[in-house]
Order: structure tokens, then C-alpha cells, then sequence
């Protein structure tokens, strides 16, 4: 089905650059890509949108975990704490496939109507709800990256892979199948929870199949003081996480980090010079008091990065309040250092880049997705933001629709130009 839309074009162009386009004009064509991109007035039926409306390509979380969608806002508790008394009982419900589904049907609801159109999440160790929630992600038209989590050392046993090889078989299995799926719309995952959950046979096995399917690699590094030493204390011999993951052949482009709190400079450049992507996590690293990431020296030694809401370590699923999040621990480490700091901090203009055209490109989607650009898979919002900022320069504009934009006002999302919510 063709679509035309219209209204005010938000379009980061680059991580200095986002650009305010008024009385914009998109077609999306039977394919679903964008056709044609102007500005003027439409004689178009059936527009989606008008001129008190605003078009932004869909927002991209590159780091979450479904299976603790609703187990978001459990405060006061350490990470390993954590851990225990909510991650792992919220995983090991999905040894019920059927329960999987419900909660991939809940899961994909809710991040569509916040405004999400990729996300990038870990799922559970059970190979029959990641089939299930596969199933739900091609039936809704959500784009995702996604993956069986794997683990077979300092778990509870039931979240336990038996074997190495039974868990790479199993998920060598899905990745035939869902990789590229979907027009590529789906991407398999290769997932160790961390270092120190995995053998070194699970971990080199799952960067062989990556590799060789050329999947994707998610995982978590130094996103705690007790996390970098259970890492160090699984593998003695290694200097850190980074040179584990280095080491195992799981340092790569395709490669998606979580957190990384506490990456010195040496450990940055060792992951800039690798092209792997660290996804900042600003609302889970200060919900669990991981600790605050340096998000300009990280940016300052060459790391790609996206954004990641963690849920449910994060608490927080709309992505803009995420961005927002960036900008404010960013603002936090500059005036608390001492001292004070003179760094320039991410503006709004480099928030929403993180949200959608710089983590495509992290991602190694920027040929599909993330921008406004004929050609591209038309995956866009359409929101009516509050009307005071129609009065605004267009500068301010893109920084008033980053802090004052609401999931209730988002009324339209199209992924791949279907309309799927909310």
C-alpha cells in the first residue's frame, strides 16, 4: 500500500547537523521505501498527517532484553543482586514457549508504541520461545536483531546451556533460519550474557558461526566494578573484558557491546581500531548504580556508538528520555570533574543522530534505514508534539522536541512503509 505523508521533516544528518524541513512531504512506495521526498503542499487523498505534525525516522534501541519487558522500575538493587532476585526468574519463565509469544506480542506493542522500529535484545536460553518471538517479530513487521542468549558456566542451572556445542548447534539452527529473514527486516544475534558466564569453547564457537554467517555478536562489557572482576577472576590470563572478547575473536564490526562503563583509554582503542560498537546505556548504568560512562571520551577516541535503553535494568523504553539521559550524565562528569571540565558535551542535534541515522550506522544499516532519504525502507513516525514549538527557531525546535516529545503523542509508526501502530 502507498502512503504520502506530511508535515514538519526532522532529519540528523550527521552528529553535528539535524536539519528542520516545514511543510514536508514523503512517499512511500508499494515497496515500502521512500519515493519521493519535497517540501510544498500535497493534492495527495488519504495524507497522513498535516502541517501541526512533525516526520523522524524511527528510533533504534540497540541494547534491551525482552524477556524483562515487564520487569521494568525494580529499584534498589546491585547489578548481581539484580541479577538474582529479578533477571534470572524472569528468563526462566520462558521455558513455557507459549508464554514467550504473549510476552514477545506485549514486548513488540510497547516499544512500537514508543516510537521503536529496530531494536537490538537479548532473549532467553530456550531455543523454542527464541523461535516463538522470531515468529512474533515477522507476523508484527518489528525490525530486529535477536538471539538466543547463551551461557553455560555461573548461572542458575535452568538458564544453563547443557553443553557448548548444544547451544551453538541450536543457535547455528536459528540463524539459518532468521537471519536475513523477512526481506531483511530480521537478524539473528550470536549472544554470550557475559565472559564470565561462557566457556571458552561457547565463546570461540559462537564467534566461528558469526563469522561464518556473517550474524551479529551482542554482548556485555565493564558495565560494573563486579562485573569486570568476575571476568578477570573466569579468565586470569587475560588482562580484561576486552582483551577476552579480543581474544575469543568476538571484536568485531558486527559486534554490539552493552555499557561499557569502565573502558580505560587503552581498552577504547583497542575497540575503536576493531570497528565494534559500544551502546551506551545511560538510564540502566545510574538505575543499578553501575556507574556513569564517558560518553565524549569514548566518542573522543574513534568508538562507534548507539544508544540502549537496557530494559529492564533501564526503566525508562522511550528512547528520547535515553537520549536525553546521554546528554545529562555527559553534562554530570563535566561539571563534577575536577577540575571542572571543558569537553563539549553531546548536543540534542547528536542525541537524535544516536537515535536513529548514527546508530543505523552503527549497526551497519545506514543503507536502509535511519533517515528521511529516498530510497531507504520508510521506517518513520509521525507525532504531533505540543503546538508552542511551531514559535521556536529551528534550532531550538530540535532541541525542544528531544526533552518535551511524549509517547502519547506519536500517532502513527511505519516500519518498512507498513503501518504497524500504535
Amino acid at each position: 500500500m502507498m502512503h504520502t505523508l506530511t508535515g514538519t521533516l526532522l532529519e540528523p544528518r550527521s552528529a553535528v547537523e539535524c536539519a528542520v524541513v516545514p511543510r514536508g512531504i514523503v512517499r512511500i512506495d508499494k515497496e515500502g521505501r521512500i519515493a519521493e521526498v519535497e517540501s510544498g503542499r500535497t493534492r495527495a487523498r488519504d495524507v497522513v498527517g498535516d502541517d501541526h505534525c512533525w516526520i523522524i525516522p524511527g528510533f533504534i534501541d540497540a541494547h534491551l532484553h525482552l524477556p524483562q519487558w515487564d520487569r521494568r522500575g525494580i529499584d534498589g538493587l546491585t547489578l548481581f543482586d539484580w541479577h538474582e532476585r529479578v533477571v534470572y526468574p524472569a528468563e526462566a519463565r520462558l521455558r513455557d514457549a507459549d508464554f514467550a509469544a504473549r510476552l514477545a506480542e506485549e514486548f513488540v506493542s510497547g516499544v512500537i508504541a514508543r516510537g521503536t522500529t529496530t531494536v537490538a535484545a537479548f532473549g532467553s536460553p530456550y531455543a523454542a520461545a527464541t523461535q516463538r518471538v522470531f515468529e512474533v517479530f515477522a507476523q508484527r513487521g518489528l525490525r530486529a536483531i535477536y538471539g538466543k542468549s547463551l551461557a553455560d558456566a555461573k548461572v542458575p542451572a535452568e538458564l544453563r546451556d547443557a553443553s557448548a556445542d548444544k547451544a551453538l548447534d541450536e543457535s547455528r539452527g536459528l540463524a539459518a533460519e532468521w537471519h536475513g529473514a523477512e526481506g531483511g527486516r530480521l537478524h539473528y544475534a550470536f549472544s554470550p550474557r557475559t565472559p564470565a558466564c561462557c566457556s571458552e569453547r561457547l565463546l570461540r564457537g559462537a564467534a566461528a558461526l558469526a563469522g561464518m554467517l556473517k550474524c551479529y555478536v551482542q554482548t556485555h562489557v565493564a558495565e560494573s566494578p563486579a562485573a569486570v572482576a568476575a571476568v578477570r577472576e573466569t579468565y586470569p590470563d587475560q588482562m580484561d573484558d576486552v582483551d577476552v572478547i579480543a581474544d575469543m575473536g568476538l571484536l568485531t564490526p558486527r559486534t554490539l557491546l552493552g555499557h561499557g562503563v569502565f573502558l580505560n583509554q587503552q581498552q577504547r582503542r583497542q575497540v575503536a581500531d576493531a570497528q565494534t560498537v559500544v551502546v551506551h546505556c545511560p538510564t540502566a548504568n545510574l538505575f543499578l548504580e553501575s556507574g556513569l560512562m564517558d560518553y565524549v571520551g569514548h566518542r573522543a577516541a574513534g568508538v562507534r556508538l548507539a544508544l540502549g535503553s537496557s530494559v529492564g535494568g533501564g526503566h525508562e523504553a522511550f528512547m528520547p528520555r535515553v537520549a536525553v539521559e546521554c546528554l545529562q550524565t555527559a553534562k554530570a562528569l563535566k561539571v563534577h570533574a575536577l577540575p571542572r571540565g571543558s569537553q563539549k558535551v553531546p548536543t540534542p542535534a547528536e542525541a537524535w543522530w544516536l537515535l536513529t541515522r548514527g546508530a543505523a550506522e552503527a549497526l551497519g544499516l545506514g543503507e536502509r534505514i535511519g533517515s528521511i532519504a529516498v530510497g531507504l525502507d520508510a521506517d518513520l513516525l509521525v507525532v504531533r508534539p505540543e503546538p508552542w514549538l511551531a514559535d521556536l527557531p529551528a534550532e531550538q525546535q530540535v532541541s525542544a522536541l528531544l526533552y518535551s516529545l511524549a509517547p502519547h503523542q506519536i500517532e502513527h509508526v511505519f516500519i518498512a512503509g507498513r503501518r504497524v501502530g500504535p
